[in-house]
């Protein structure tokens, strides 16, 4: 990538520092993120008396985790990757593992709602979809192809 000498970072790269979840419980989700993906919270401050928000860290990033009060539901074309793919804007965020059988059989011991079971994906590696407790989905994706082994 080449930039001129405003460029953000002195490697002229862009890299993903974190994303944005609204959340209806933030302990449960707190707790859903740690135990199942590793994260760990930062910490919690408050909203100006409109609930709270965390900041959690794993995977090479961070989540801020904002929990308003008064949150509003996901509408169900958001629940689902198919359908979502319609609506504009973000559509989930991606987890890389190692071995994804390994995390598939983790999540699914820890009682994670599956959107989908492992397959390959449009970029040729082996993914799944689950979803947070809120029903956001989250794919969780594997680093190298193996076509030859579903």
């Amino acid at each position: 990538m080449s930039f001129d000498n405003n460029t953000p970072d002195k490697n002229g790269e862009f890299l993903v520092d974190h994303v944005a979840v609204t959340v209806s419980d933030l302990d449960r989700s707190i707790e859903f993120y740690t135990r199942n993906f590793g994260f760990e919270c930062q910490r919690i401050v408050s909203l100006r008396g409109n609930g709270r928000v965390a900041v959690l860290r794993g995977a090479g990033f961070a989540i801020e985790m904002f929990a308003p009060d008064g949150a509003l539901p996901l509408p169900g074309d958001r629940r689902t990757p198919d359908a979502d793919l319609k609506t504009i804007g973000v559509k989930h965020f991606a987890l890389h593992v190692v071995d994804i059988l390994a995390a598939s059989d983790l999540l699914k011991a820890n009682g994670v709602e599956f959107i989908s079971e492992v397959m390959v994906g449009v970029r040729g590696v082996r993914r799944f979809f689950v979803r947070d407790p809120d029903g956001t989905p989250i794919e969780v994706t594997e680093s190298s192809p193996h076509v030859e082994n579903l």
